[in-house]
């Protein structure tokens, strides 16, 4: 069949499933989430199989993709933040860009040039441009091991600097990564309790398939049996990553935890499970993606000193997504998919839960974007909800603006167009602030805006804008640790918060590299039901601070956070009832020295130290206003 006309069928089933709201908008491209472009060489030519790797300043992880035949990849759904976006493949000098994140769910397209490698001697002269030594500076260690063990060295790298051939084929195309990490957790000597965990993370080639697998481990014991004490909890979780050819990928990933709160001499478990199973595929034109992952837990999300209504004691969620993306041109691209998601409730032994019936929903989604020059980006979405005969549309659009070769400013709308959905049917979505796209499924309506600065100098700075109305009950976590899931706020619907957004990126000196990042929001206006069938105006405030700073001539890496959290409730009137607060606030110290600086080691060892003050946050003990301490120390290493 003729591509041409092979595109058009695609096309116009891509449509139909958009429904007629989307074949109205046939003109442009759905919106992908993550980091998109091509690698080509000097002569425009796609590039396949190069590697291209994402490696975040902040906290030093590194993300890893491989370019299609047409040289193309995509970063998906890639956490906010400064990146060094590093390409490379055997024959061709590396290039190295810096990116800026202002979300995760924004949509970033790249053009990576890899000229060819001139220089087989890296004692011979060096090429025009930038000196290679300068070049390869620039490239983290991670990468360069990265590139090392997967056979893609060059010639600008010596060969007394290649790693000693192992006795072992195998194991030597793999690297590991391991973290212990043990210490104190309480408030007072009598409800002190012991924390102890552990990480480890593989990384290689078996065969011809790209394997990583990572996993953690953490323990919470008390150390006084008193009444009153903090109970126990459990918490483990495995990643396994499979990539048996260029874009085709599978990922299995299971989160397990156990927790045993005592207050007042009555024993409430908490039980939370979730397991995820992810597929991404090459296809024709473009590339298909499917998901589906079941939640069941027991008492999690209702912990805490408010208790909306709205909260299940007990649920079990499905939830199933399949979409399918192609480009049409290099400046046109389109999405459409389908998820369905399905929540039982009450089905704890014992708990009492609402007297409420399941609930099922279909979501049909489009997004696209088209990029009328290099430096004007349009984007749009168009998202339909149906659910027991209800149905929600909620129309998206936004553009991306290059201003000069280091700014960009992007913006973005959506809102709530039409609706049948009773005000009273249950809604609820337990997500994590930091990575959470509230815009696209806890908001009525999302306003933002971004500008944000990304030079070759490392030196980045992002400020943006975001008004969200909430149409949806949102416990909104500000914490991956789930000892600190009282860290959190809900939000019911109704309420609109207002929020703004700093980062900046900058070297303090030539070795000195320090990011600040900074979260400001307060609102409400919403009505919140609470458990006691009272009715209150719901008020949120929340602060999030962060410094991360990397002393590279010392190996030495200093990170402080404050978060601070604040939840009120007014009676409505004719409510006799009084109203309550809640504050949370937490400081946390966290360091790391490298000890390879200080001593000839085999891999790359690193002490690390934690400490945490928080007042109004104890883990399993709600409403406890004590000022709360934690004390970790660890060591990692990677070999």
């Amino acid at each position: 069949m003729p591509t041409g006309i092979q595109k058009t069928l695609t096309a116009v089933a891509l449509l139909l499933a958009l429904g007629p709201a989307g074949r109205a908008a046939a003109a442009d491209q759905g919106r992908i989430p993550g980091v998109a472009g091509r690698v080509r060489g000097e002569s425009s030519s796609p590039i396949a199989a190069a590697g291209v790797y994402a490696y975040q300043l902040a906290d030093f992880s590194l993300h890893k993709v491989t370019t299609d035949a047409q040289g193309n990849f995509l970063f998906q759904d890639l956490p906010a933040g400064l990146y060094k976006i590093i390409a490379h493949k055997t024959g061709f000098e590396p290039v190295v860009i810096m990116l800026t994140r202002t979300t995760s769910q924004a949509y970033q397209f790249l053009e990576l040039e890899l000229s060819q490698q001139t220089r087989k001697d890296p004692a011979g002269p060096a090429p025009a441009g930038e000196d290679v030594w300068s070049l390869r500076a620039r490239i983290p260690a991670d990468v360069l091991r990265d590139i090392e063990i997967a056979g893609l060295e060059t010639a600008r790298l010596t060969q007394n600097q290649l790693p000693a051939p192992s006795a072992n084929g195998l194991l030597s195309q793999f690297h590991t990564d391991l973290q212990a990490m043990t210490g104190v957790d309480g408030a007072t000597a009598a409800s002190e309790s012991s924390v102890s965990g552990a990480r480890v993370g593989i990384e290689g080639k078996l065969g011809q398939m790209q394997v990583g697998l990572r996993g953690h481990f953490w323990q919470y014991e008390p150390t006084s049996q008193l009444a009153g004490g903090s109970g126990s909890a459990q918490t483990s979780a495995v990643s396994l990553d499979l990539e048996s050819s260029p874009g085709s990928k599978l990922n299995v990933s299971s989160l397990s935890n156990r927790m045993s709160a005592h207050q007042q001499g009555v024993d409430s478990p908490i039980d939370f499970e979730h397991y995820r199973v992810s597929w991404s595929q090459p296809m024709g034109d473009g590339r298909s993606d499917f998901a589906a992952q079941y939640t069941s837990e027991s008492n999690f999300n209702r912990a805490s000193v408010n208790d909306p209504a709205a909260i299940p004691d007990a649920s079990r969620t499905w939830r199933v997504e399949g979409s399918y993306t192609t480009s049409f041109s290099p400046r046109t691209t389109l999405q459409a998919g389908i998820r369905y998601r399905e929540q039982q409730y009450g089905l704890a032994d014992g708990a009492q839960s609402l007297n409420v019936p399941g609930t099922g929903d279909l979501d049909l989604f489009g997004r696209g974007s088209f990029r009328l020059q290099p430096s004007f980006l349009v984007e749009y979405g168009l998202y339909s909800t149906l659910a027991d005969g209800s149905v929600e549309m909620t129309p998206r659009g936004g553009v991306v603006l290059r201003l000069g070769d280091d700014w960009q400013l992007e913006t973005a709308a959506s809102r709530r167009a039409y609706s049948t959905t009773s005000p009273l049917a249950p809604a609820f979505l337990p997500t994590l602030y930091q990575e959470a796209n509230l815009c696209e499924e806890g908001s009525r309506s999302c306003y933002e805006v971004h500008l944000s600065r990304a030079g070759n100098d490392g030196n980045a700075v992002s400020l943006g804008a975001v008004d969200r109305t909430f149409g949806k009950t949102v416990r909104l976590y500000f914490s991956e640790d789930l000892f600190d899931r009282l860290e959190s706020l809900y939000l019911v619907p109704g309420d609109r918060v207002p929020e703004l957004r700093l980062s900046v990126t900058r070297h303090l000196a030539p070795k000195i590299l320090s990011t600040f990042e900074s979260s400001l929001a307060s609102g409400g206006g919403g009505t919140y039901y609470a458990a006691s069938k009272q009715s209150y105006e719901n008020r949120v405030q929340y602060l999030t601070t962060s410094v991360d700073t990397r002393f590279q001539s010392t190996a030495t890496g200093v990170f402080i956070a404050f978060h601070r959290l604040s939840q009120q409730l007014s009676p409505l009137a004719g409510t006799s009832v009084a109203g309550s607060a809640l504050d949370l606030e937490r400081l946390q110290l966290m360091l790391s020295q490298d000890l390879n600086i200080l001593f000839d080691l085999a891999g790359t060892w690193a002490v690390q130290l934690n400490m945490e003050i928080s007042r109004s946050s104890a883990p399993l003990q709600p409403g406890d206003s004590e000022l709360h301490k934690r004390f970790l120390g660890g060591i990692a290493v990677k070999f």
